[in-house]
């Protein structure tokens, strides 16, 4: 498997422009997450690492980790995180929808989250522009992200509507407690020291 940027490219645009559309087509035949990792997930973050990170720098813009830090550490942190970010929102969502009568299966709960994040990802490079309220633009794509999500986890886990508001808020508060819980484990022993 190789990065298809034409097939990135048209992937992002769709889950943007065209979500409903672009979901439904490629949930007919969900290819596996690596797959998904590998045309989609991975270049963008990688764009929105990098680019956030360089923009950043030379804007004065907000950049979400590694503040304080060199930037190849800084670099290092904020991909690591981003891709653990990813990896658990992924399985809490998956293991939720068992939990609430959906169908668990991670490659679509993965690829749920991928293009859910879609806004948020472009967002944070386009904040790392703007000096000051690039922030704001950062939350902006967030809270799209979320509004993404509850859109597409009917579609791709099978999430009842009834019981999709709690499957929906529970993976989101159990999500954060799992990333507090890694952010903690991570950082924790710089912090006692």
């Amino acid at each position: 498997m190789k990065i298809d940027l034409n097939k990135t490219i048209s992937l992002t645009k769709g889950g943007l422009l065209d979500r409903e559309n672009t979901w439904r087509a490629y949930f007919e035949n969900t290819p596996d997450w690596k797959e998904t990792a590998i045309s989609l997930t991975a270049p963008l973050i990688l764009a929105n690492v990098v680019l956030s990170m360089v923009l950043s720098r030379m804007s004065g813009g907000f950049v979400s980790y590694g503040i304080g830090h060199g930037f190849l550490s800084a670099l290092f942190i904020s991909l690591f995180m981003a891709v653990i970010v990813l990896a658990v929102f992924a399985v809490v969502i998956n293991l939720m929808a068992g939990v609430f009568d959906g169908k668990s299966d991670f490659s679509r709960a993965f690829a749920a989250v991928t293009f859910a994040m879609i806004p948020a990802w472009l967002a944070g490079i386009v904040g790392a522009l703007i000096p000051w309220v690039g922030v704001f633009v950062a939350l902006a794509g967030v809270i799209t992200a979320l509004v993404f999500l509850y859109q597409i986890l009917p579609l791709a886990l099978a999430i009842p509507e009834q019981k999709r508001v709690v499957h929906f808020v529970s993976s989101i508060i159990l999500g954060i407690a799992l990333e507090m819980m890694i952010g903690f484990l991570l950082v924790g022993d710089r912090l006692s020291q």
